[in-house]
């Protein structure tokens, strides 16, 4: 439970946002300095109360009657306004002009009148004095009350009642289970605490480094994503060791290198690589297209060569067919089997751990759970496609992989889908826009109307979605009537571009979510790098992250309100749905009101048409129907 005000502990940040307060500095801007709740000003006017009844308090136990009226005194503002150009004190003046003892006592005095005349206005003087005054007694309150937060303090002693409240939903409880949220979840922990935001957990990370000398350090990868940072600065913050860490933190011992292996190419390499990491590395940049698909092919790597290391104790370079097929039986079974029943030399728990941690954490771990059928396979493709990739480049000289079959040991994986499931019908989808439009207007609900309109219409790909900007629109005159079409540049897999039409309607929800924005209604009359989509109240494009939340909870919202009407069975699509429907819904509404199927490739950006022909097999539905008919 949040404790009162009263119980609540007054820290440096505290007295530093009062101090401001007494100088007359602006409280919106002390509150987004000092408070750990930001810009809310109702909150900053609450805890501005409660120091000043605080500090008054503590005036008056230690007997300064005066000092405690006076602390609760903020000066007019034309007697802070101009706090900053206020005349130092006589040795002050002093002190910065005549160091040397150049001018006599009644020159300098002269001096000084001339340079600061408002020292000759008695109210100034005495307001001078006033202020003073106050600053001298809060350094004393401070020295009387202040206290520096310690691991074991409850966050409720820290920070305001509601947002202690929420921490403590999400079991943080104290400081120390503070600390520990971030260090294990990195710099997403806030994740984990309903209703807090990313902004809000920044101002925490802020906060308690701060208090650093009490509470301890937050590592590195807290306070920024190791994606945002050079890999200079990366590596080096976490030691190399022969464990179970991110292949940037593996310490190889010279004998598992592949220095001297025995599948080594009997001659230099094509490569500049001496040892398995090394040629890891080399084949990582030669990968070209997303990131996804580049951190995609390190996983894999980096898991095969941590097994081989720490499970297998051989080198990469080492693996024979018997390993590789040892392999592809492990990846199959783990997190499926009794541990009484694992016959591996580490446990399963050595290799599992929770999703999302960070690479940088110590309790990062390569999997996070049992692979499916279809990962096992995908994973045993890019391991034989690095394989091949380096008996090609003359590092190693033989492929086992090629001499390995796919069929799996354990195989689990739930049916595929005999339909296509992950697509919102057309009165699902219907419900859902109407569903949003009734939401009362701001920004946010400009938005989501706006993407989800959007991502409907154009069946772009997350990544796509978030890559957007202004400059990639643009108009062509229609063929066989005046007006133009909206059309899009969208880099799509592999760095192949597509031109993807924009629905007039589209546009008409882009300009009204402009317009929230503060910007041009009119798209093209915005700057090129303007993201279609931006994080609320910003102009920084939102995450991928973000944008996919963002839209979980759209649906989930819209599950609720059909459970309130009794429609349990009918919310539950709404509860699985992912922003990935939106792509799926838009190639099944396209194929049933009879686009080409070749039309709906080239919209979606598919490779293979067998893959957009999914999107065509809709007679399930229609021989339904004609059962249903006859029942």
């Amino acid at each position: 439970m949040a404790r009162s005000r009263h119980d609540r502990k007054i820290g440096r940040h505290h007295v530093a946002f009062y101090r401001g307060w007494l100088q007359g500095l602006d409280l919106k801007a002390l509150a987004d300095r000092y408070l750990e709740t930001g810009l809310d000003l109702r909150v900053a006017k609450s805890t501005l109360t409660w120091l000043r009844d605080t500090f008054s308090q503590a005036a008056l136990r230690h007997g300064k009657k005066g000092e405690a009226r006076l602390l609760r005194l903020r000066l007019t503002p034309e007697a802070t306004s101009n706090l900053a150009s206020m005349p130092p004190t006589l040795e002050d003046f002093r002190e910065q002009h005549d160091p040397d003892g150049f001018y006599r006592e009644e020159e300098l005095i002269r001096l000084y009148v001339q340079t600061f005349p408002s020292v000759l206005d008695r109210k100034s003087r005495q307001r001078q004095r006033l202020i003073e005054r106050q600053l001298r007694t809060l350094d004393v309150i401070e020295r009387l009350l202040t206290t520096e937060p310690v691991p074991a303090d409850p966050v409720a002693a820290w920070f305001d009642e509601s947002l202690a409240a929420r921490l403590v939903n999400a079991n943080i409880v104290t400081i120390a289970d503070l600390i520990e949220r971030i260090r294990r979840r990195g710099q997403r922990w806030w994740t984990t605490v309903p209703k807090l935001g990313e902004k809000g957990a920044q101002r925490i990370v802020e906060w308690l480094r701060g208090y650093e000398a009490s509470v301890g350090p937050l590592p590195s990868y807290a306070c920024a994503p190791a994606r945002h940072k050079p890999s200079a600065e990366v590596v080096p913050s976490r030691a190399r060791e022969t464990a179970i860490v991110p292949i940037e933190a593996l310490a190889v011992p010279s004998s598992l290198s592949g220095e001297a292996a025995s599948n080594r190419y009997p001659g230099p390499p094509r490569i500049q690589a001496g040892n398995d990491q090394q040629a890891i590395d080399a084949w990582l940049t030669t990968k070209s297209g997303s990131p996804h698909t580049l951190r995609a092919y390190r996983k894999e790597a980096e898991r095969l060569l941590l097994w081989a290391v720490i499970e297998r104790q051989k080198a990469l370079s080492d693996l024979t067919v018997e390993d590789c097929a040892a392999y592809r039986d492990w990846l199959s079974a783990l997190g499926r089997t009794d541990p009484e029943h694992w016959p591996y030399r580490l446990p399963q728990s050595a290799w599992i751990g929770k999703r999302n941690t960070p690479r940088l954490s110590p309790e990062w771990r390569p999997f996070d759970g049992p692979l499916s059928a279809t990962s096992v396979r995908q994973a045993l493709t890019v391991v034989s496609s690095l394989f091949e990739w380096l008996v090609q480049v003359q590092y190693c000289a033989f492929n086992p992989w090629s001499a390995v079959g796919r069929k799996l040991a354990v195989s689990e994986d739930a049916p595929p889908d005999v339909e296509m499931s992950r697509v919102f019908s057309v009165a699902q989808w219907e419900y859902l826009m109407a569903h949003i439009d009734a939401m009362p207007a701001s920004e946010a609900v400009a938005r989501v109307q706006f993407v989800l309109a959007f991502a409907h219409a154009t069946g772009l790909r997350l990544s796509e979605l978030v890559d957007a900007t202004v400059g990639r629109l643009y108009t062509m005159p229609l063929k066989d009537d005046l007006g133009v079409r909206w059309m899009l540049k969208v880099l799509g897999k592999g760095g192949r571009w597509r031109a993807v039409p924009v629905p007039t309607a589209v546009v008409d929800r882009l300009r009204q979510y402009l317009t929230w924005r503060g910007l041009d209604a009119d798209p093209l009359r915005n700057p090129a790098d303007t993201p279609l989509i931006t994080r609320l109240g910003s102009l920084a494009p939102v995450s991928g992250s973000a944008l996919y939340k963002m839209l979980r909870a759209v649906f989930h919202d819209a599950a609720q309100q059909l459970v309130a009407q009794g429609l349990e069975q009918e919310a539950k699509a709404f509860e699985r749905a992912t922003v990935h429907w939106l792509r799926h819904t838009c190639g099944a509404h396209l194929a049933s009101s009879g686009v080409p199927v070749n039309l709906v490739q080239k919209l979606l950006g598919h490779a293979s048409l067998a893959t957009t022909s999914i999107y065509t097999e809709t007679d399930d539905e229609r021989l339904w129907i004609e059962v249903e008919s006859r029942a």
